[in-house]
């Protein structure tokens, strides 16, 4: 299961450039909903080519170049596994009730 921490829509003039970058643990999809774009990723010796509703999703670490061949529009989605978004919220939760229990951070 995946929880979206952050989408975002942007529109990229003809021949202009846009890099997203995936943090670890982190997809990072895109989608083409208008125009033609062309992804470039560092190492990959094959290039894509998105049109109208096509997709490419990031699933690993590092990024991608954006390319508009024609002015394009695109929206781009970002996900975070749950299991690693649940385990930092409960991190913090267990640094919180310990600095309680020791005294620190209000009365309790």
């Amino acid at each position: 299961m995946y929880l979206v921490s952050n989408d975002m829509t942007a529109t990229l003039p003809a021949r202009s450039s846009l890099r997203l970058v995936a943090g670890t643990g982190e997809q990072v999809a895109v989608r083409c909903t208008e125009g033609e774009l062309w992804l470039i990723r560092d190492g990959d010796p094959k290039d894509t080519a998105l049109t109208p509703s096509e997709c490419f999703t990031l699933a690993d670490t590092g990024y991608i170049e954006l390319y508009a061949i024609t002015a394009a529009f695109l929206h781009v989605t970002r996900c975070k596994p749950a299991c690693a978004a649940h385990g930092a919220w409960r991190q913090r939760l267990w640094r919180w009730l310990g600095a309680r229990s020791h005294g620190y951070g209000g009365a309790g």
